[in-house]
């Protein structure tokens, strides 16, 4: 039946072909940016650019990696040479987190501060090191392009830090509350990371389709209660683009966006039965061509695995289910066992691990995520009007993310399983 339904649909077939393609090795995925200069990488000591991407911090390192496209690089002998495409660049964390608040803005001075967003120009000195990543020892930033898209940048970059600050206030529930709605993390806390980690739950903390659907339904509601149904789809546009816009993209943000963008186009079309895997097909097809490096990004293949178990097998496992559980419950669970059809062993196959009490620990956790994002987005409007609710909001959303921590550190204990493939 699976593959009756597979080979029948085009778009789900060109799919099919096409990942297998590509993950055989059959046909190599070119870097449209890679970097390119008339001088070595190696030798590069110093250069001038624009960050294009949100800065990650390592766990590991505490250094954060971000994506750079330079104008210009010199070497250690003084030559200059324009140069094109992007490198990757890790910068140490008193540098990038110097304007963050409860960080210390004296020990960033000391090697250079840096507006770390998408779209600042900046200047980096450093050394190139293993696999081209330019390890940046000192820098400054150099504010924003004079063009209407970097004041627009310029903008998003001053929103971002004063939510930081925003959330810092709400102590350990806003770290929280910040990585699920922006994809920071520097707040969240490490025991907490961990514990999502080992319970299987790490997809929860990365932006996607589930982060997306809430803005966009929330949207919905308020555009068809303020303005009727046609401002609704007008008010659905501006959240989705909104959020990505504030958010930055990610592999898995980007897959949700282009599932987004192709269920309101059908929408406005006035197709009311839609093939969700059909829609999943298509964008896989357009991230491919607009974005092929994402391909191999292990959030690229485990976003659009989970999205593809799914829509093939949730309703056999559900019929199965249906006869042992209630249906609220056979629907939740069956859900995310079909998401591990094919997220399994791709985790066994990049991390040698997995986690099976990430099975039940989706269906518990879910619902007070959910929860606790609706109540973090009523509590940051109400205090943009009411500051004096900040105190008392604090407090609800810490008594949340106590249940919800406790929760999962509890799955986290659920020992994983190790393959080396």
């Amino acid at each position: 039946m699976v593959i009756f339904r597979i080979v029948k649909n085009p778009l789900v077939f060109g799919a099919l072909i096409c990942a297998t393609a590509v993950y055989s090795g059959s046909i190599s995925v070119r870097n449209k940016r890679h970097f390119s200069s008339t001088v070595s990488p190696s030798d590069i000591i110093f250069m001038k650019g624009k960050i294009v991407s949100n800065p990650v911090k390592s766990s590991r390192t505490q250094k954060y990696l971000l994506q750079f496209e330079p104008k210009f690089v010199r070497t250690s002998n003084g030559i200059v040479s324009t140069c094109s495409g992007i490198l990757s660049v890790m910068i140490d964390s008193s540098m990038v987190e110097a304007y963050f608040p409860g960080k210390l803005y004296s020990e960033g001075c000391k090697k250079g501060t840096l507006i770390c967003e998408n779209g600042a120009i900046a200047e980096l000195s450093g050394r190139t090191g293993d696999d081209d990543i330019f390890f940046a020892d000192s820098g400054c930033s150099k504010g924003f392009p004079c063009t209407t898209a970097g004041k627009i940048t310029h903008v998003r970059a001053l929103f971002r830090v004063q939510f930081r600050r925003l959330m810092y206030a709400w102590g350990a529930a806003g770290g929280f509350l910040l990585a699920l709605l922006s994809g920071i993390k520097e707040y969240t806390e490490q025991q907490t990371v961990d514990a999502f980690r080992n319970a299987g739950l790490s997809h929860i903390l990365a932006l996607s389709g589930m982060h997306l659907s809430i803005f966009s339904d929330l949207a919905v509601y308020a555009g068809y209660g303020i303005c009727g149904k046609k401002a609704a789809q007008v008010f659905q546009v501006c959240a989705i683009l909104l959020f990505v816009w504030f958010a930055g993209f990610s592999p898995s943000l980007r897959r949700a966006f282009f599932c987004s963008i192709g269920l309101m186009i059908l929408s406005l079309c006035g197709i009311k039965k839609i093939d969700m895997l059909s829609v999943l097909s298509a964008a896989f097809l357009c991230h491919i061509a607009v974005v092929p490096s994402d391909c191999m990004n292990a959030s690229f293949m485990l976003s659009y695995g989970a999205m593809g178990g799914i829509f093939l097998f949730k309703e056999l496992i559900n019929g199965k289910l249906s006869y042992i559980f209630p249906s609220c419950i056979s629907s939740s669970l069956s859900t995310a066992v079909a998401a591990q059809t094919f997220t399994t062993p791709v985790s066994l196959k990049l991390f040698g691990t997995f986690f099976p009490g990430g099975i039940i620990a989706s269906v518990v956790v879910s619902p007070f995520i959910t929860i606790f994002i609706y109540i973090g987005l009523l509590f940051i409007i109400l205090c943009l009007f009411f500051p004096v609710c900040a105190i008392p909001a604090g407090i609800v959303l810490n008594s949340v993310y106590s249940v919800i921590k406790i929760i999962v550190v509890v799955f986290s204990y659920i020992p994983g399983i190790s393959i080396q493939i």
